[in-house]
């Protein structure tokens, strides 16, 4: 069940661990008397979705993507969509407690926040390295998001006594995967991915970094097991890496929004758009796709993020997700909203 749906409008989390970001937050009647400190452990393990829109697409009601996990005192940051920063302090989390950052790839909806994380993590005077790890290209992607940042870093240090140079904070490191393996681990959690399918139409070129990848990541830790699809089309491999899972944190296509749209925008241009809807057909997950492999996983519970819908529709049928999915699955059915705990 969903604890906790974490709103703009004056609610606050009646946690114990929330940082006290504000002085407003630390006033709130649902908090602790006393201070809370600037990283205290959770009371349980918490999925919370930052960013649920889906597509490179400015959204009234959803962030960008962006997915964390928290898992006693450490913290892990799954894609880092424009607006993650402000998305982390909603939900009751400095940016200087993310421990890792992992890219499921690196279309901009995923990425386009980083900048952002940089420089007010920075600011915020971030002592303690953080790498961000995810398929090639990672690394680069750090490199020049820090190169772009360099006039500001200057100002900064002669401002901010203390401030260490942003290279030695911040780094990324590529992952070549293809078939399922272990790419990181810590005292709480074993992390693993996978390629999935959401280039499988492209005939991605070698580039100075490698042939650019997709993955799926799952989540071990004690008792229980996430997987993160992030986007993907059906896969055979995801569904493999899925097995068992407690919970499947599922990216969605409005498909039927998102092809009439290509489709209206082919009309108007004369542009062929049949890379696009080979992409969107193709390349990610309709709610019968998601029921499909939930249940041939066997997952306890799915989560839906990554809302992915036409630009001009925002409202999405519940009902009708729910009545697709269960065609296949039969197991308890979220439909993510930003901020919203699990």
């Amino acid at each position: 069940m969903r604890r906790h749906i974490l709103r703009l409008a004056g609610l606050a989390m009646a946690v114990p661990f929330m940082v006290a970001i504000e002085a407003a937050a630390a006033q709130s009647a649902a908090q602790p008397t006393a201070a809370a400190p600037a990283r205290a452990a959770p009371a349980a393990d918490r999925i919370v979705l930052l960013g649920t829109g889906g597509g490179p697409i400015a959204r009234v009601g959803r962030s960008q993507p962006a997915t964390l996990l928290q898992v006693g005192d450490r913290s892990y940051l799954i894609d880092v969509g424009e607006g993650t920063p402000r998305q982390l302090v909603r939900a009751g989390v400095r940016p200087s407690a993310v421990d890792a950052v992992f890219f499921t790839h690196l279309h901009l909806d995923h990425t386009a926040g980083i900048m952002g994380f940089l420089a007010l993590d920075w600011t915020d005077r971030r002592q303690k390295p953080v790498k961000f790890y995810g398929p090639p290209g990672t690394q680069s992607l750090v490199h020049d998001t820090l190169e772009a940042l360099k006039t500001g870093e200057l100002i900064y240090r002669l401002q901010i006594p203390g401030l260490p140079e942003m290279s030695t904070i911040f780094s990324g490191h590529d992952l070549d995967v293809t078939a399922a393996r272990e790419v990181y681990r810590d005292q709480n959690v074993t992390v693993r991915a996978v390629e999935n399918s959401h280039y499988s139409t492209m005939h991605m070129p070698q580039t100075d970094h490698g042939i650019d990848r997709a993955y799926s990541f799952r989540f071990d830790l004690p008792g229980r097991s996430i997987v993160v699809t992030g986007d993907t089309g059906p896969s055979r491999a995801v569904e493999e890496l899925a097995r068992g899972a407690d919970v499947l944190v599922s990216e969605l296509i409005d498909l039927d929004s998102v092809l009439a749209s290509a489709r209206a925008q082919q009309a108007a241009s004369g542009i062929d758009q049949k890379p696009l809807i080979d992409h969107m057909e193709k390349e990610h997950l309709t709610p019968e796709n998601i029921g499909r492999m939930a249940a041939a996983a066997g997952v306890k519970k799915v989560v839906l993020t990554h809302i992915g819908t036409a630009r001009d529709v925002e409202a999405i049928d519940p009902e009708a997700i729910r009545a697709g999915i269960r065609k296949h699955y039969s197991g308890p059915v979220e439909i993510g909203e930003d901020l919203a705990v699990y």
